[in-house]
């Protein structure tokens, strides 16, 4: 007969399989699922996870790719976990395994949103831990678990039904995620088709530094500013990007830009991908020309950013603040 301590540990271990099936059956795919599916309605590459905006961005990376592409592969491992069970544990732990370094560099950059779930903002702690926990419980609780060992012998239609299940995500992750602008709208809203076919990815990661010493009007995101030509090329001028709902930029343009200018300045608004928002803090540079760049695109600017001209050149370009106005010269 089986001691007491037996049939606690065989509970124990029945638990534990129970657990493991779950995650590897319902929770996790469910959790990943409700990510892709949240990515695929958002459709923009701005809520990404901030390290991997940092990282494939800094590199030159196509970020609506990286976006179709994790949905993509999000979507592939839904299907086989479903309806290839004996593989459900390696490739989740797989997936939430490339999951973790992401969410650890989220952490670190003091990311507000995991970017797990396109707009939907859910803090990267958060998700860590969840995601650490699922991880830990495939890994552990699932091993020997009969129903999620890996097997060769896999039935012929789950196979074919996985198969199908792949391309689907593929077709609907690129399908459903064109891009947002095409030349025809560009050119309706003020855009002339050769200035939008620069930003076709339907975003745009400034690089400031590849813009000192050039003519203002060869910098691309000179041609994307409405009304066109509005900036002041002779002598010293600025060029000063912000969000209507920055309060860092509103801090900004009241300490330097209210009273007096340091030289002719124009104020470019930066809308979010959906527009401008609909409570915008008050505008103190009465003095300062106003633009706007098109709603539509993701623009990754961490306004405000402060461009000074002379004669049309630009000789310095960063993100500012009121504590430390790089580029502000008077």
């Amino acid at each position: 007969m089986a001691t007491r301590a037996e049939e606690g540990l065989e509970a124990g271990r029945r638990a534990g399989a129970t657990v493991a099936l779950l995650l590897a059956r319902v929770v996790v795919p469910l959790w990943l699922l409700v990510g892709a599916v949240l990515k695929l309605a958002d459709a923009s590459p701005s809520h990404l996870p901030a390290a991997l905006i940092k990282g494939a961005g800094g590199l030159g990376v196509n970020l609506m790719l990286v976006l179709q592409l994790s949905i993509a592969v999000e979507l592939t491992v839904v299907g086989v976990m479903w309806l290839l069970p004996n593989l459900a544990r390696v490739v989740g732990v797989a997936m939430l395994g490339l999951f973790l370094p992401v969410l650890v560099g989220d952490v670190l950059l003091g990311a507000s949103s995991c970017g797990c779930f396109g707009a939907v903002e859910v803090h990267p702690a958060i998700t860590l831990i969840m995601d650490v926990a699922f991880f830990l419980g495939l890994l552990f609780l699932g091993r020997g678990v009969p129903a999620l060992e890996m097997r060769s012998d896999q039935a012929t239609p789950r196979v074919l039904a996985g198969g199908l299940w792949v391309v689907a995500s593929f077709v609907a992750a690129f399908a459903l995620t064109g891009q947002p602008a095409s030349s025809t709208e560009a050119a309706a809203i003020g855009v002339d088709s050769a200035a939008a076919a620069a930003p076709a990815e339907g975003y745009y990661m400034p690089d400031y530094a590849s813009w000192i010493g050039k003519e203002w009007q060869s910098v691309p995101m000179a041609s994307w500013i409405r009304p066109k030509d509005a900036v002041t090329l002779e002598g010293t001028s600025y060029v000063l990007f912000y969000r209507k709902d920055c309060e860092h930029c509103h801090e900004l343009l009241e300490v330097y830009f209210s009273e007096s200018l340091p030289a002719p300045t124009l104020a470019v608004a930066v809308p979010e991908r959906a527009g401008f928002p609909e409570q915008a803090l008050s505008f103190p540079c009465t003095g300062c020309g106003t633009a706007e760049l098109p709603d539509g695109i993701d623009w990754f600017l961490n306004t405000p950013v402060l461009v000074r001209l002379s004669d049309g050149v630009v000789q310095c370009a960063a993100e500012v603040s009121a504590a430390n106005p790089t580029c502000l010269q008077w």
